[in-house]
């Protein structure tokens, strides 16, 4: 009687392999894939050459992979090779033959025969929207970390407003006084309009092309109380009080914030001066500056990050009204030696 020979068990999982509905390949013990399924070959569009080498060095070598990746690959499959792990999954991002860029996880599991590890099955999940899906939920819950933080920092100089006058006028039965903490109240729900704004991605804000008077705009900051205290002797300049375009909600909003940050880390004295040149609208003051080391745009204006002990919430809410007007936010040395801030394309009306 005749018997066919036994298979072999890389020739076992090659007859899985073909009917998963998922890519997916064989690797004998020298990382070469020796077996792809159809629809591995459907997806990548890989040809023969890049589909039946050694894995990963001819995905490296093509640009398919980045070496970052094929390092990660190796290692992973290098462990279930050697008998290290019985499964091994990695995250790896892929660009197609087409030019597309995929993200795949990838599932290593050996081929044993004789309790020896004689190759291995990889099998193949585009996981490309659930990472995406998971990138935007970690933007989103960033947004609202930024959220509450400007919220928890910029609403407590108005509120200090309302509640002294509001104590004021109990002490004194002063209405009239009431109407001041009414203003600054308003001033409250403006600004967490403004925080919700803030909370969303610069494209998707709409801001107001309108004409902004300077003058104006510096007054009514300090009026406000929305940069806090002003330091006894200091001085705020308007170089140029002339018209600029832009949102006048969040341009305020930026301003207020420029000029707040040079009385918080200014002397007594220290002169703010504020104005328009060919580079955009600035906020610039005498104050102490920043060393060399400290002015990285990005450090100075990530969310809670502050080199010099502040909250982090000021600069970055400036950064976004700047990408909110399609401008750009530059710090640098002012011409007095102190600190400037440029919202660099903004440009005065016509």
């Amino acid at each position: 009687m005749n018997s066919s020979p036994e298979s072999s068990p890389i020739d076992h999982a090659e007859s899985i392999v073909n009917a998963l509905g998922d890519g997916a390949y064989v690797l004998d013990a020298d990382r070469n894939r020796v077996f792809v399924n159809d629809r591995l070959r459907e997806v990548t569009g890989f040809d023969q050459a890049v589909l039946h080498a050694k894995h990963p060095e001819r995905l490296v070598e093509k640009g398919y992979w980045s070496a970052e990746t094929g390092d990660r690959y190796r290692a992973a499959a290098d462990r279930v090779l050697g008998g290290e792990a019985d499964d091994e999954r990695v995250q790896l991002t892929t660009t197609l033959a087409d030019g597309r860029e995929i993200t795949t996880e990838t599932r290593l599991t050996p081929i044993e025969r004789d309790g020896s590890v004689v190759g291995a099955v990889g099998v193949i999940r585009d996981v490309t929207d659930r990472v995406q899906r998971e990138r935007e939920l970690k933007r989103l819950n960033e947004r609202l970390e930024r959220l509450a933080g400007f919220l928890s920092h910029d609403l407590r100089n108005p509120l200090s407003v309302a509640r002294g006058y509001v104590d004021l006028a109990r002490e004194t039965g002063d209405t009239e006084r009431l109407a001041a903490a009414e203003g600054a109240f308003g001033r409250i729900e403006s600004m967490i309009d403004e925080a919700l704004v803030m909370a969303r991605d610069p494209d998707e804000v709409e801001t107001a092309d309108a004409a902004v008077d300077l003058a104006e705009l510096a007054a009514d900051c300090l009026e406000s109380g929305d940069p806090g205290d002003q330091p006894a002797d200091a001085d705020l300049v308007v170089d140029d009080p002339g018209p600029v375009a832009g949102d006048p909600t969040l341009l305020r909003r930026a301003v207020g914030n420029l000029i707040g940050n040079a009385f918080e880390h200014g002397d007594d004295d220290v002169t703010v001066r504020v104005g328009i040149d060919d580079r955009g609208v600035y906020v610039a003051d005498d104050g102490p500056g920043l060393p060399a080391d400290e002015r990285d745009r990005a450090a100075l204006t990530d969310f809670g990050v502050s080199p010099r002990g502040g909250t982090g919430i000021g600069l970055a809410i400036v950064e976004r009204v700047a990408a909110a007007h399609g401008w750009t936010l530059d710090v640098d040395e002012s011409a007095s030696g102190g600190f400037r801030a440029t919202l660099v394309g903004a440009e005065p009306t016509k």
